[in-house]
């Protein structure tokens, strides 16, 4: 059998289009193994289920999948110097150097540019009075958000460096979410600082990289591992019904939300009494607001979860995020301290499903059997270590997060998005203003507080599913 270089030499022999071919037999004859592994000479790949999702949809909907961030940095900045991290940083990372092109059959294939394309804008507002200027950074964060990227010309990042005073700029990252997402704004600030400090030459790249995991992805699902997989988590969800579809479609609503910390921090006391975290206790609390919403005795809730199943993975940058469905038993009326117990096994049962991205789970054109997300989120804090400088986070436009985790967005109510931070509980909620107002979205949140009130009053009381 040839070696390595041999089967390169032999496959390079051949003309492109049979080259391609025997790429993908050989692929087909190599076991497919549990986690993804770092391709010899794969050439493209195949897409990810949820990139193939929203290079779909950006063909009518332009910026849907822009995501934007910003950062204050205070202190003598070196510009020059930032220029070669960021480069250095796209360098490093294949998800950033990325474009899906179209083959004959319209199915996309994902490519690697071999050396990056900084695009980078600067401006120098520090001529102008401090009201004016933050009102020029302003419209710049409202314009990143709505950049229009693009995944066939390889346009998935832009940057943007303001000047506003002799030692304070601002940065500003707009990112396609289809190779860039919560989890990789960590990895990107942590090689931007090292980048920074010690030269983009230190950059190595990381043991996994995107299309490795997108190529196993891809396999995986064929085989009979992913099959077998997939028909088991269907049966799962058999019997729920499908989420209704708003008549009118999809259309972005957002709103601030806040969770009193009274009733809710004695209630996560008691869920950490019996073992559950505070997102598994504050799930179980949602679970019977829709329950009651419903009058269902089970209920299926979706959340984000990071999808970085395989160590390796968390170091690299890219588009692993996908949506666990969590379905939640409250048949037999428990009491909220036995629902919690159910609640842990649930949410320690639909992790383990990582592997399985939404899209194919539910994505035959079937709406999924939840309507409403739930996130306490949690991605690793990672100070951007620059020398000398300040760095502060800059709130921008809130994400697209329902056209991201849903299959459908018209089948969606909301997405509720909270984080836990100085001591406070709260975050944005994004909803589908065709099927929900935003009193409706309050309610859920008012609705888990009221039955935190209660279960922290009487833990052992049976929960009751019905109306009220």
């Amino acid at each position: 059998m040839a070696g390595p270089a041999g089967l390169e030499g032999a496959l390079a022999a051949l003309p492109e289009g049979k080259r391609e071919l025997a790429r993908l037999m050989l692929a087909a004859r190599r076991p497919v193994p549990a986690h993804p592994a770092p391709l010899s000479g794969a050439g493209p790949v195949p897409p990810t289920a949820l990139q193939t999702r929203l290079w779909r949809r950006e063909r009518t909907h332009p910026a849907v999948a822009t995501g934007s961030h910003a950062l204050r940095l205070t202190g003598p900045l070196d510009p020059r110097r930032l220029e070669e991290a960021l480069t250095g940083v796209l360098r490093r990372h294949e998800a950033l150097r990325t474009r899906l092109v179209r083959s004959t059959a319209d199915q996309p294939r994902l490519h690697v540019d071999g050396e990056p394309v900084l695009r980078l804008t600067r401006a120098d507002l520090s001529g102008f009075t401090a009201q004016a200027a933050a009102e020029r950074v302003a419209l710049q964060l409202t314009e990143s958000a709505s950049t229009v990227l693009d995944l066939e010309s390889g346009r998935t990042s832009a940057f943007r460096l303001l000047r506003t005073a002799p030692d304070e700029h601002v940065l500003i990252l707009a990112s396609h979410l289809a190779v860039f997402d919560g989890w990789s704004s960590g990895v990107f600030l942590a090689d931007l600082a090292a980048g920074y400090r010690e030269g983009p030459e230190g950059l190595t790249p990381p043991e996994l990289q995107f299309p490795d995991y997108a190529d196993w992805q891809h396999r995986w699902l064929a085989g009979p591992d992913g099959t077998a997989e997939l028909t088991r988590r269907r049966a799962v969800f058999a019997a729920d019904p499908p989420a209704p579809r708003a008549p009118g479609g999809f259309e972005r609503g957002h709103l601030p939300v806040r969770l009193a910390r009274g009733p809710v921090d004695a209630a996560l006391e008691l869920g950490a009494a019996e073992g559950a975290t505070p997102f598994m206790t504050l799930l179980a609390a949602l679970a019977v607001v829709l329950a009651r919403r419903d009058g269902r005795t089970s209920v299926v809730i979706g959340t984000p979860a990071a999808g970085r199943f395989a160590a390796p993975l968390e170091g690299a940058v890219g588009q692993y995020t996908t949506v666990v469905p969590i379905r939640l038993d409250l048949a037999g009326g428990p009491s909220f301290r036995e629902l919690l117990h159910r609640t842990r096994t649930a949410v320690a049962d639909a992790l383990a499903h990582q592997r399985l991205p939404v899209d194919v789970l539910f994505g035959n054109g079937t709406p999924p059997p939840y309507n409403v997300l739930f996130a306490l989120h949690n991605y690793p804090a990672v100070p951007l270590d620059l020398p000398g400088i300040e760095v502060g986070q800059l709130p921008g436009p809130p994400a697209r997060h329902l056209e991201l985790y849903s299959p459908d967005p018209a089948a969606a109510l909301a997405c509720v998005g909270l984080v836990e931070r100085d001591g406070e509980i709260g975050g944005t909620a994004e909803y589908n203003r065709y099927a929900a107002a935003p009193e409706d979205v309050r309610g859920l949140l008012t609705g888990i507080e009221e039955v935190l009130d209660r279960a922290v009053a009487a833990p052992a009381s049976p929960l009751t599913t019905t109306r009220h």
